[in-house]
C-alpha cells in the first residue's frame, strides 16, 4: 500500500516568515569551505549558528544534536519529516506490512542515486544496519536496533551473532524488508533518523577509517551535498542535484557555523550576518517580542548522572541528599529563562501518553523535590556511613548555559550539605561524552533527547550495560520491568506495559536516585524573518531540510 502520511503524534512548530529583512552572507560562509562550493550565482547561503561543534558525519557513530541535522540536510532515509510536519515518503515510495505487525517491506523509489550517480539499493540499507550493531562498529546507538526489535538484534550486539543474522533483508535491489520480534508502534518515526539512512557499501570499505572524515570521503543521498568542512568553524551544504526531488528545492547553500559565545553570535544576527541563532536566557527579554522569536518546550531531560562505582557518589544517601538539594525552579526560571521548566522524573512532559490519553508525566508523578533540610539529613547520614565529608567533581558541556547552571548545582549542594566538596570541570561537549562513556567521571551534567514519541526511548538508555548509561546505573528489577514492557510479556498489552514503564521510572528516580533530573529544555531561537521553513520538533532535533531564503 502507498505511504500514508503520518501526523506527528508530539507538538511540533514550523516558523514561516513573510517580511523581507535584507540579511547579508556572513564572512564564515566564504571562509567556510576548503572545496569549492557550486550555490546559484548571486544566491545568499542560509547561515545558521550552533553552540556545539559537529562531532561525526558517520551516521553509525552520531550521538549528538549538531551532526544530527547536519547528516539530515546531505542523506536521506525511507522517511522524513516535511515541510508540514508529516511523517512522509523520502526514498521508500511505499510500504506493506503484515497483520500481525512483524514484517515491514518498503519499496524504495526508481532511479534514486548517491551523489557520485550509482544507484542506491536496498542492500545498503542492509549493510548499513548491520554495520550500526556489529560490535566492531562499536555504535554507541547500536541498542536502537534492538528498541525497534529487529529480530536477532541484541545477539548481534552482544557478539554472539553474526552481523549477517540480523532481520534485515533485500531480496531485490529496490525491495527492503525488515523483520521484527514484536510489533513496533514507532518503527517509522525512528526511520527518519541518521542511524537507519543506507549507506554504500563498496564506497565506506574503500574508505577506510577515512570515511565521513572530509566532504571527499562520503557519498550523499539527501537534499544537499557537504562541499565545506572547517573543524571548529563552519561547515558549508550545496544543492544536491542528484536528490530524487531536487527539482523541489532551491539552489543554494546552507552554511553551519559554530559559534560557542552565544553574545558574539547575537552581535552577528543583529548585523544581518546570522539566519538562526540560539538564545540564552539574558537574552530572552530583549528579543522575546521581535519577529523570528520562537520559544518551545522540548523533549530533552537534563540530569546529574552519579557514576554508581565512585567511591562516595556509590552511596545512595549521598545521591539522595544532592537530589534534595537542588532548586529546579529557580534554575528554570532565574537561570535559565529559557522556557524550561523543572524535571520531574527522567521522562519529559508532553511526549507520550498512556492508553487513557494521560500523559506519562501526569501519571507518574513528580519524583523529585527541593528541600534543603531532607539534603543535610541524608548527608549526614551519608557522612556517617562513608567515615568523611564527600567530594564531587562534576563534568559537563563547556557553554554558556551548561555553565550557569552547573555553577548553580554547585552552590545549592555545598550550601545545603554542609561540609561536601563540589569541583566543576567544563569540557567540549565532544570530551565530555569520550569521559562519559568511559565511566572517567564522578559526576555528569548530561541529557537525553529520545529519538521517539515514547517511554521506551528515555528508559532503555539505563538498562544494565546500556552504552548511553555512563553512570554505570544497575538495578535488576528495573531491567526486569524494562524488558517485560519493551520485549517481553507485557509489549502487546498497552496498559501493563504503561504501568511498568512508570515502576521503572520510579525505582531509577525516586527509590536508587539513579539520576538526579534538573529539567526539561525549553527552546529560544531567532530567525531571519525573511527565512521559512525551519522546523522545531519537539522530539528530535530542528530540521532546516526545508529552510527557504527569500
Amino acid at each position: 500500500m502507498k505511504f500514508r502520511k503520518m501526523m506527528y503524534a508530539a507538538a511540533a512548530v514550523m516558523l514561516a516568515g513573510c517580511s523581507a529583512s535584507g540579511s547579508s552572507a556572513t564572512a564564515a560562509a566564504s571562509e567556510s569551505s576548503q572545496t569549492e562550493t557550486t550555490g546559484t550565482a548571486g544566491s545568499q547561503p542560509i547561515v545558521i549558528a550552533v553552540i556545539n561543534d559537529m562531532t561525526t558525519m558517520d551516521s553509525s557513530l552520531v550521538t549528538d544534536e549538531t551532526s544530527f541535522s547536519m547528516l539530515s540536510l546531505c542523506e536521506s532515509g525511507l522517511v522524513q519529516f516535511d515541510e508540514n510536519k508529516e511523517l512522509a515518503p523520502d526514498l521508500a515510495e511505499s510500504r506493506d506490512v503484515s497483520e500481525d505487525g512483524l514484517t515491514y517491506t518498503f519499496h524504495l523509489r526508481d532511479g534514486i542515486v548517491w551523489s557520485d550517480g550509482t544507484p542506491i539499493t536496498a542492500s545498503d540499507f542492509v549493510y548499513s544496519w548491520r554495520r550500526l550493531v556489529d560490535p566492531d562498529t562499536a555504535s554507541e546507538y547500536s541498542y536502537i536496533m534492538e528498541s525497534i526489535h529487529v529480530v536477532n538484534a541484541q545477539a548481534v550486539i552482544d557478539g554472539s551473532m553474526d552481523p549477517t543474522k540480523l532481520g534485515v533483508e533485500a531480496p531485490d535491489d529496490s525491495t527492503f524488508v525488515v523483520h521484527l520480534d514484536v510489533p513496533c508502534s514507532f518503527l517509522l518515526f525512528c526511520m527518519s533518523n541518521p542511524q537507519f539512512y543506507p549507506l554504500p557499501e563498496s564506497f565506506v570499505e574503500a574508505q577506510g577509517d577515512q570515511y565521513a572524515l572530509s566532504p571527499d570521503n562520503m557519498l550523499y543521498s539527501g537534499i544537499y551535498t557537504m562541499t565545506g568542512w572547517v573543524t571548529g568553524n563552519s561547515y558549508t551544504f550545496t544543492h544536491n542535484d542528484s536528490y530524487w526531488d531536487a527539482a523541489n528545492y532551491p539552489q543554494q547553500e546552507i552554511v553551519i557555523s559554530y559559534i560557542q559565545d552565544s553574545q558574539t553570535a547575537m552581535l552577528q544576527y543583529d548585523s544581518g550576518n546570522l539566519d538562526l541563532v540560539t538564545l540564552t536566557g539574558d537574552m530572552i527579554d530583549r528579543y522575546k517580542d521581535e519577529d523570528g522569536y520562537l520559544s518551545t518546550l522540548t523533549s530533552g531531560v537534563w540530569w546529574l548522572a552519579p557514576n554508581m562505582e565512585d567511591a562516595d557518589l556509590s552511596n545512595a544517601n549521598l545521591r539522595e541528599a544532592i537530589s534534595y538539594a537542588v532548586d529546579r525552579q529557580t534554575i528554570c526560571e532565574s537561570v535559565l529563562k529559557t522556557g524550561a521548566i523543572e524535571a520531574d522524573g527522567l521522562i519529559a512532559k508532553d511526549v507520550s501518553a498512556g492508553p487513557d490519553g494521560t500523559d506519562f508525566r501526569e501519571a507518574a508523578g513528580d519524583l523529585t523535590e527541593y528541600d534543603p533540610d531532607k539534603a543535610a539529613e541524608c548527608y549526614a547520614e551519608a557522612v556517617k556511613e562513608l567515615g568523611h565529608d564527600a567530594n564531587v567533581e562534576i563534568i559537563y558541556d563547556d557553554t554558556d548555559e551548561t555553565s550557569k547552571v552547573a555553577e548553580n548545582l554547585q552552590q545549592m549542594i555545598q550550601n545545603a550539605c554542609s561540609g561536601i566538596t563540589v569541583t566543576l570541570s567544563p569540557k567540549p561537549k565532544k570530551t565530555r561524552i569520550e569521559f562519559m562513556l568511559s565511566h572517567d567521571f564522578s559526576m555528569v551534567l548530561t541529557r537525553w533527547v529520545p529519538d521517539y514519541a515514547d517511554p521506551q526511548s528515555y528508559l532503555d538508555i539505563m538498562k544494565t550495560g546500556a552504552s548511553m548509561n555512563g553512570g554505570q546505573y544497575s538495578n535488576t528489577e528495573f531491567d526486569e520491568l524494562e524488558t517485560k514492557a519493551t520485549s517481553g510479556e507485557d509489549a502487546a498489552d498497552a496498559e501493563a506495559r504503561f504501568r511498568d514503564m512508570i515502576e521503572a521510572e520510579n525505582i531509577l528516580v525516586a527509590q536508587d536516585h539513579g539520576i538526579i533530573p534538573i529539567y526539561q529544555e525549553g527552546g529560544a531561537i531567532m530567525v531571519n524573518p525573511s527565512v521559512k521553513g525551519y522546523l522545531s520538533l519537539v522530539i528530535g532535533t530542528g530540521s532546516y531540510r526545508h529552510m527557504v531564503k527569500e
